[in-house]
């Protein structure tokens, strides 16, 4: 039955966001409107001078008098100039391909398996040069991905480009996909002038590079490292403005470094507040919150951040989110995803084929054959695309032969720089350990293996900290003498145990309401039964190698022990309280309850206290990173 005009008619509207130069909704923004009815729509997304128009999301909210909750409709998808919803016929169904009201077939976005939403991909290869000429362009530059992606006729235009913001991409452009002497050189030399014409995430670039060891000192012939002044600047384009430095800042709050220490309460906090705030630039930032929700084990939370980029248009999640669902177990939604972030131009989604990594031996040989040809075809796609963890994928299987590929040392060495030059310094790893296992000079020469882990070093991976200082006299006349006695020296102090404080032994105790109490107890020396006691259990049940746990060892960097949690095996008997650090630590989904003992394990499973301040206070720290703050310090 219509409803009468005046139930209909819209009696109220509220918008939140950019406006064009008459007050009018322009730009991202949010419109809520009631009605006479009692109904309410909300439409998130893009306007142009008024109306909806590009990608947006639809809400509608009807409260029912004999219900309890609202009923929520969405529809996400391309609106047109006259705001009207693009495929708006679209049918709910699985997560499969669908048929649209065309008979054409349809490939979307599903939320809560029962809606499909239109997504249209913006290509990068139909970028005009006009689009450099303005500060616009900066927030497409925040994605490093993209700018490996801009197509030669682009390129070539930026090479000749005069204008400051031309000019900061080729700088970008050339960083990005170049790691030699003269394009480093370039490239600084570009952010240089670039920052003096006003670009703040020029001043951020720097930064990195200086961070890195990328700037070349021609007093001292060489690339060097200058933390300080790296600092410096990153704060100087904070203040300016620079979107890049307030992420980059934010990343490394909640990771912290050899200079700053970990806050990951203050860098959650940033992050939610700049991912919920009406700006175009706010979904790089939920982007980073996903990153975090998954470090900290919420995947529901960051599954719906991933979401939200996706929704809005911003496709480079589908990747994160695809490796989320393969994590937990749902691999025919992972290989959706992997497909449709393929068709959306996603480079890294190109690794699709790697589940099988693990059940190869099991495989038949046509279906081995298959999988190799399609991961052939898609890694070679993906790396002329400029995706960093496809040449790392191919460099792996050509180093290690997997997924059907010869062995072939020279060419995965290749495909390991390509790697590092796009980013993806884990690949300094594959020739590092192929380097090891062979021994083989025509492989990598002694000086360049020396070289390369040092560069490991220098691009975070700490790994390669011990090997350099008990080295140091080598590199020391290799010329980074300053380096190592003002950088990694007094890294290698602070992680290394000859530099900790010594403690009596003592393991961690959580109890449920989140609180921690260090309490002393040499474990080694005590059969299960009598560590139960100190949580007052009849006896233990231990968590080895649980994802949350397994990423405390790494970080932690514990050399021959990881980190192992004890639980009263009889909780769920004895109906003790929910314990949800316990459970986080778990990661397996079922509940720990009661009190629990974090403690050190060696490879044979036996059990170990801790014996350094540093070590307990580094384990009580990450435990607070990954459990989002719940830890509390009795």
């Amino acid at each position: 039955m219509k409803l009468p005009a005046n139930m209909s008619k819209i009696v109220g509207k509220i918008y939140k966001g950019q406006r064009d130069d008459e007050g009018r909704p322009h730009g991202h923004g949010i419109m809520e409107y009631s009605t006479g009815s009692g109904k309410k729509y909300k439409y998130e997304g893009h306007f142009e001078h008024g109306v909806r128009s590009g990608y947006g999301v639809f809400h509608e909210t009807i409260q029912f008098i004999r219900e309890y909750e609202p009923w929520e409709w969405a529809q996400m998808g391309e609106y047109d100039s006259a705001g009207r919803l693009i495929h708006p016929n679209t049918k709910p169904g699985p997560r499969r391909e669908t048929v649209n009201c065309w008979d054409e077939k349809f490939r979307g976005w599903w939320k809560n398996d029962d809606a499909v939403h239109s997504i249209k991909h913006k290509k990068y290869a139909d970028w005009k040069i006009e689009l450099f000429e303005d500060e616009k362009i900066l927030k497409d530059l925040l994605n490093f991905k993209a700018v490996r992606m801009l197509p030669e006729s682009i390129v070539s235009k930026l090479i000749t480009g005069d204008n400051p913001y031309s000019r900061y991409a080729y700088g970008l452009w050339l960083w990005t996909c170049h790691k030699d002497s003269e394009s480093l050189k370039e490239a600084f030399r570009i952010f240089e002038e670039s920052a003096n014409a006003g670009i703040a995430d020029a001043l951020q670039m720097m930064s990195r590079m200086y961070y890195i060891g990328e700037v070349y000192d021609e007093e001292a012939g060489k690339f060097v490292i200058n933390r300080k002044l790296s600092q410096e600047l990153t704060v100087q384009a904070v203040e300016k403005g620079s979107i890049l430095a307030k992420l980059g800042r934010n990343k490394n709050l909640f990771w912290g470094t050899s200079e700053v220490d970990a806050d990951s309460a203050s860098a959650f906090a940033e992050a939610e507040r700049e991912s919920s705030a009406i700006f175009s630039e706010s979904i790089f930032w939920t982007e980073q919150l996903g990153w975090f929700y998954e470090i900290v084990g919420d995947k529901d939370k960051a599954i719906k951040a991933y979401e939200k980029c996706i929704i809005n248009g911003y496709y480079a999640p589908i990747y994160d989110l695809a490796l989320t669902y393969l994590e937990d177990g749902d691999e025919d939604y992972y290989k959706t995803l992997m497909e449709l972030g393929i068709e959306l131009g996603v480079p890294d989604c190109r690794i699709l084929g790697i589940e099988n990594e693990y059940r190869w031996e099991s495989l038949s040989g046509d279906e081995r054959l298959d999988i190799y040809r399609q991961m052939k075809r898609n890694l070679t796609e993906g790396i002329a695309l400029g995706s960093g963890v496809c040449a790392y994928t191919l460099a792996d299987a050509l180093l290690n032969g997997k997924f059907g590929y010869d062995m072939d040392l020279r060419m995965g060495r290749e495909y390991a720089d390509i790697a590092l030059t796009y980013g993806y310094t884990a690949a300094a790893n594959l020739v590092i350990e192929a380097a090891e296992a062979l021994d083989d000079p025509e492989f990598i020469s002694d000086d360049e293996l020396l070289k390369l882990r040092y560069d490991a070093l220098r691009y975070g991976i700490k790994e390669q900290l011990d090997y350099v200082i008990r080295n140091k006299d080598t590199y020391i006349e290799m010329g980074y003498g300053d380096e190592i006695e003002k950088v990694w020296m007094p890294l290698w102090k602070k992680n290394h145990p000859e530099a900790k404080t010594q403690i009596s032994p003592s393991v961690i105790i959580i109890q449920p309401s989140g609180v921690a109490t260090v309490v002393e107890a040499d474990v080694f020396c005590m059969s299960y039964r009598e560590m139960s006691q100190l949580i007052d259990a009849e006896g233990l049940d231990a968590v080895h190698f649980s994802g949350p746990l397994n990423r405390i060892t790494e970080v932690c960097r514990f050399r021959g022990y990881q980190i192992a949690m004890y639980a009263d095996r009889n909780g769920y008997a004895k109906d003790l309280a929910d314990n949800a650090i316990g459970t986080i630590l778990y990661g397996a989904g079922a509940e720990i309850r009661g009190a629990v003992i974090i403690a050190l394990e060696d490879n044979k499973y036996d059990t170990h206290s801790f014996h350094f301040k540093e070590d307990l206070e580094s384990v009580l720290s990450k435990i607070s990173t990954i459990t989002g703050n719940l830890l509390r310090m009795d």
